[in-house]
């Protein structure tokens, strides 16, 4: 990956309303296919980069209208009021708060780490056809999800 830290990754919600400025390497992308994330993203899975929240910029937040969908996890999931397409996914608190951020609202995507799993696979849409692992069933892929975030986004 080509990214540096002291280039910022820059992206915006789907009208560039919205826009976000990520000033650390992404930690992590991974696929879910959990029935809020394919709710929330209008998609059969989210692909997104996980990000810790203090190397994050909202900029505009005003414009993002942030709900959650079911307690827990206690996600705070936000929209942009103009578009009305993800922005970002805010989860913990602390040195543990982390941003999952769409890898669409990028570009190039390339500077972007690879997907290193799919998690709730049980629901899936359709099939991903490479060798990254597949989590079924909740624990499962909260533990890879908390797994990952523990390590030390």
């Amino acid at each position: 990956m080509t990214t540096h830290t002291s280039t910022p990754l820059r992206g915006s919600c789907e009208c560039g309303a919205c826009s976000i400025e990520v000033k650390a390497v992404p930690k992590a992308r991974f696929r879910c296919h959990c029935l809020i994330c394919q709710a929330f993203n209008s998609k059969p899975y989210a692909d997104v980069v996980a990000v810790n929240a203090k190397d994050v910029t909202l900029n505009n937040a005003g414009n993002i209208s942030f709900k959650k969908y079911r307690s827990p996890p206690n996600f705070d999931r936000g929209v942009c009021r103009t578009c009305n397409k993800p922005v970002v996914e805010i989860a913990g608190a602390g040195p543990f708060k982390v941003m999952f951020i769409p890898a669409s609202n990028f570009e190039p995507e390339a500077r972007l780490p690879p997907v290193q799993f799919d998690m709730f696979y049980h629901r899936r849409i359709v099939e991903m056809s490479d060798s990254v692992p597949k989590y079924s069933g909740y624990w499962s892929s909260e533990f890879a999800v908390g797994k990952l975030i523990m390590r030390g986004l």
